[in-house]
């Protein structure tokens, strides 16, 4: 097992992006349409036509996907800083690939096609932002996909346990069972003992819809993380 931080599989944060491609927020804020979203409200439909990217400014989402079988599956759960849709620029068709949900109150900046090609003409810099913004969620595909491959499934559920809570900024966790189950590929019975054992150790406490931690050194540490330097 490697020893990585759980952070390491996060994009980096829009707002720094922006700054670090040399294109003032300010003029981005000024591009963007600001959308509100209340709890359980669906940002966009997997299928629906191509529409807006999102910066995520305030609140967290869920992205969820239809698996061959039918069923569907969370897959992320993102944070202020975060983005989603960046597609729609790039391709400027097609079909949004995932359901995307309000966990809580939730606001976004939207940038449209149009909006984009006007920002462009003015600011180059809107370029180098957005091959950020794809690079650093290639990165954490890739990270996601290498622990998928090579990890086993109790260190991919702890690990996913502390992003979670760095997500949440929180030591509660308002997902059920089920949902760590999906966002982590292994089955719900497999999930459910080995957040039982990880109760039994006294790392976490687990209810119907959400789990607390409780030991949070101890959890990183059997994860295979690094504890976070003070």
């Amino acid at each position: 097992m490697w020893e990585s931080d759980s952070q390491a599989a996060r994009c980096p944060d829009w707002r720094a992006l922006s700054a670090l491609a040399d294109l003032d927020v300010a003029v981005l804020h000024a591009a963007c349409r600001r959308r509100r979203f209340t709890k359980g409200e669906v940002v966009f439909h997997e299928g629906d036509p191509g529409g807006a990217f999102h910066l995520l400014d305030k609140g967290r989402v869920s992205v969820h996907i239809s698996t061959p079988l039918g069923e569907v599956a969370i897959v992320d759960v993102l944070q202020a800083g975060d983005t989603f849709g960046e597609q729609a620029l790039v391709d400027g068709v097609g079909q949004r690939t995932a359901t995307v949900s309000a966990l809580d109150r939730v606001e976004t900046l939207t940038l449209d096609a149009a909006a984009f090609d006007e920002l462009r003409r003015s600011h180059p810099g809107v370029d180098r932002f957005l091959l950020m913004v794809m690079a650093g969620r290639l990165r954490a595909t890739t990270q996601q996909l290498l622990e998928s491959m090579y990890l086993p499934g109790d260190t991919r559920v702890l690990r996913c346990i502390c992003r979670l809570a760095t997500v949440f900024s929180s030591a509660s966790i308002p997902l059920t069972q089920a949902e760590i189950a999906s966002m982590t590929g292994v089955t719900r019975s497999t999930a459910n003992r080995l957040l039982r054992q990880a109760q039994a150790d006294g790392l976490i406490t687990v209810s119907r819809a959400h789990l607390d931690i409780v030991n949070a050194a101890g959890l990183r540490k059997r994860a295979g993380l690094r504890t976070p330097s003070t």
